[in-house]
């Protein structure tokens, strides 16, 4: 549940980067520290999940970041595309997080035990 809070907070700390602060994907190490976090996160979050694909698709944007970054290095992708690749990933997985922390079903309430005849 750890995992799932802090990454989400990690997801809209990079929608917050991506929407105001455009310039900060120029810093080499921010982009790739990020998807390296969200990827480890994602699978410190499995152990504990009820459902495991949220965080196995937190671990697919983690990746994306971490392409992201190799494609910046090589000056590949447009700040455009930037904005769009890091806000996307950003609120996905910031949802994703929450929603598999907090999703824990249970038993209804005020809903009785079975019984059993004996």
């Amino acid at each position: 549940m750890i995992a799932n809070l802090l990454n989400a907070l990690l997801g809209l700390w990079l929608v917050w980067e991506a929407v105001l602060n455009p310039t900060w994907t120029a810093s080499a190490w921010k982009l790739p520290i990020a998807g390296v976090l969200v990827l480890l996160l994602a699978l410190w979050a499995r152990a504990s999940d009820y459902r495991k694909w949220q965080s196995s698709v937190n671990m697919v944007f983690g990746v994306v970041l971490l392409i992201l970054a190799v494609l910046q290095w090589t000056n590949a992708v447009t700040p455009l595309e930037m904005f769009w690749g890091v806000f996307w990933p950003g609120i996905l997985v910031a949802v994703l997080a929450l929603w598999a922390a907090l999703y824990r079903p249970g038993s209804p309430v005020g809903a009785e035990p079975e019984r059993t005849i004996t």
